[in-house]
């Protein structure tokens, strides 16, 4: 279905092996709903590639603008983090940040998996894009597609800090710097056969078939979904000094 808003942000990470399945619980339970919370962040969605060595983590958020970045109340979240997101973040590694204008969107529903195309927006004219993208739809088992502008880069602050001294624990993946990009192409599909078909036939169509099947040219496998059918569930989520939301 079309993505609900005006923007989206699109974010990969790894996180260190021994904390795997803790963080899943951690963006389940409390990330992703805490950010949801936020006035204008409509919903999001976490997806993953255990085949993958470095940024196995997919997370994309709905966005009603990208002035919500500069909103008090999503910088709270970022300058004040819970106990547990406090603790996650030594952690992390690999952390590509991507907050995109909406450019196109179109479809039905959510696939099971996601196509990410990331590249540099002056390499490929817009008509030419956009005449891809409208082709991916027609594809067997493509049900949506989305084109977004901005600019892929480090977090907002930062992620990667020391960790306190602590029983030794599993590293995260070394980090690695990614290509430069402005433009983030998503292709949805019923399952990630037809994602990774439809992936390289946009690749063909835009001239990129030569991009390294790096974070920005791979597919990922869908894992969460927030809020679900409770819209009222992001409410719940909200801080208590944060004004009511309408």
């Amino acid at each position: 279905m079309p993505l609900h808003g005006q923007a989206f942000l699109a974010l990969w990470n790894d996180i260190a092996a021994a904390r795997e399945r803790e963080y899943d619980q951690w963006h389940t339970l409390e990330h992703v709903p805490e950010r949801v919370a936020v006035t204008g962040i409509h919903g999001a969605r976490r997806y993953v590639n255990r085949r993958r060595t470095s940024h196995r983590y997919f997370t994309l958020y709905d966005v009603a603008g990208l002035d919500v970045f500069d909103s008090a109340e999503y910088q709270d979240l970022l300058r004040n983090p819970t106990p547990w997101s406090a603790a996650m973040r030594p952690d992390f590694s690999n952390f590509v940040r991507a907050p995109c204008a909406v450019r196109q969107s179109a479809g039905i529903g959510i696939g099971a998996a996601i196509a990410c195309l990331c590249t540099q927006g002056d390499g490929v004219a817009d008509d030419r894009t956009g005449t891809a993208l409208a082709h991916a739809l027609t594809l067997p088992g493509v049900t949506a597609a989305h084109w977004g502008s901005g600019q892929g880069g480090p977090p907002t602050v930062p992620w990667q800090q020391p960790s306190a001294p602590s029983a030794p624990s599993s590293a995260p993946a070394a980090p690695s710097a990614p290509r430069a990009f402005d433009t983030v192409l998503l292709l949805e599909a019923l399952d990630r056969e037809a994602a990774a078909a439809a992936l390289a036939h946009l690749q063909a169509a835009l001239s990129l078939a030569d991009l390294p099947a790096d974070f920005g040219a791979d597919v990922y496998d869908l894992a969460f979904v927030f809020p679900g059918a409770d819209a009222a569930e992001p409410l719940r989520h909200r801080r208590p000094a944060w004004p009511e939301k309408g």
